[in-house]
């Protein structure tokens, strides 16, 4: 490896210590980094720029303003209201609509943290109709959400598959999104049992804040639309938009945005509120990662490091930290997409040609989206933040057990059935 490799690695470590340390947006850090790596290796700016990663910044832009035109004509809530009228009194399969309503939107390809901050105070409000339910059912929304996040729709799954594209690795990605829901499933499911098991023993539920209401569709002083065509038609958009990309086989990006472009046209919506729904954070936050990764990938640090990492073997050990490794670093950084396009380029150089290649993916992947619920993260942030007061402490520290948990559980169990097949 050479000294000019050797920085652009160390700076990679600085840049995400930074980040947590200084709560920073790692693009920002990220493209600042490149500036002496561009110097030393002479590499030109336009060779740098050629690993911005449009397609996906479209994306990410073109689905969010989809998703904030569904939501903001009530379609949404109309579907909310109509499933949980649908569900009535059975209390078990209350925290499912939830888990379904958020794997469906990002399986759609929401970004997860749009049907989290939609779903978890309308759950909350109507938390307090099924309030032995409340707890477990705004986890399901928040596992649900972001463990579909793996689909290739999504941002999430995107950015993946387009680590794996840069360095020709091929793998099921509708495969690792199943894969995901199932053990997301599987997870909301024990935490369910577990939950009625302390409820039986005599433990107090989890319950909303007393004055919860369901989320305002428009900023404060701006009416949101009441129009029924433009509801129907938003609403429809969502199955257009679905056909045309799974079928059709249309670019996920420019799909959505001429949907958005025809809704905008025909309804006229505030313009500014629609925008403000794009995670421009998230966006910064990936295309500088993406294009720093692919300058240390133009002055050969992926090579460097794929020889590196041949020494050290594909075995059961290699796996496994690899899959701790990002477990831990979801905790710490509350961008589940952040961390996965730092590892998921390490992940296929280090297992490039394995059997096990999708297994591995599966392991490392599927345990990262289930942390989300960490209370220092936006998501658990939420959950407490709509429950009883009194009871916000506790909730915290059960939250944070309970991703920590998982942090130790679910990557040894996937990382050994990877290394077992």
């Amino acid at each position: 490896m050479t000294m000019t490799q050797g920085l652009s690695l160390a700076l990679l470590v600085v840049v995400l210590v930074v980040a947590v340390w200084r709560r920073m947006n790692i693009g920002v850090l990220a493209l600042a980094a490149a500036l002496p790596i561009l110097v030393l290796s002479h590499v030109t700016a336009a060779k740098m720029y050629a690993s911005f990663p449009g397609d996906l910044l479209v994306l990410i832009a073109g689905v969010s303003l989809l998703f904030a035109h569904v939501e903001r004509s009530g379609a949404l809530s109309a579907v909310v209201e109509k499933v949980y009228a649908t569900v009535g009194d059975r209390q078990l399969l209350v925290p499912w609509v939830g888990f379904v309503l958020a794997a469906a939107l990002s399986s759609a390809g929401a970004f997860s943290t749009a049907p989290i901050a939609f779903l978890v105070p309308v759950v909350a409000h109507f938390g307090v109709r099924y309030r032995s339910s409340f707890y477990v059912s705004e986890l399901a929304v928040v596992i649900g959400a972001n463990s579909a996040g793996l689909s290739p729709l999504n941002p999430t799954g995107a950015s993946v598959l387009t680590a794996a594209k840069r360095l020709h690795v091929h793998y099921s990605t509708w495969g690792l999104w199943a894969v995901s829901v199932l053990v997301a499933a599987l997870v909301v499911l024990a935490l369910q049992l577990l939950d009625r098991l302390r409820q039986r023993r005599g433990a107090a539920p989890v319950t909303p804040a007393p004055a919860v209401t369901t989320p305002e569709h428009a900023p404060e002083g701006e009416a949101p639309a009441v129009s029924k065509a433009y509801l129907w038609c938003s609403g429809l958009a969502l199955p257009v938009f679905l056909a045309l990309v799974l079928f059709a086989k249309w670019d996920v990006g420019l799909t959505a945005m001429a949907l958005v472009a025809l809704l905008q046209i025909a309804f006229r919506p505030p313009e500014r509120a629609i925008l403000d729904r794009v995670p421009w954070s998230s966006i910064l936050l990936l295309t500088g990662l993406l294009t720093y990764l692919g300058l240390m990938q133009n002055i050969g640090t992926m090579k460097s490091i794929e020889g590196l990492l041949h020494h050290l073997g594909t075995g059961v050990a290699l796996i496994l930290v690899v899959a701790y490794m990002t477990a831990l670093l979801c905790n710490i950084e509350s961008s589940t997409l952040g961390v996965l396009n730092l590892m998921m380029p390490l992940v296929f150089t280090a297992f490039l040609g394995s059997g096990q290649l999708f297994l591995i993916v599966c392991a490392v992947c599927v345990p990262a989206a289930l942390t989300v619920m960490n209370p220092v993260h936006v998501a658990g942030t939420l959950i407490i933040a709509n429950s009883a007061r009194e009871q916000q402490n506790t909730l915290f520290r059960r939250l944070f057990v309970l991703s920590v948990s998982l942090s130790l559980i679910v990557p040894g169990i996937l990382g050994l059935v990877a290394a077992a097949s």
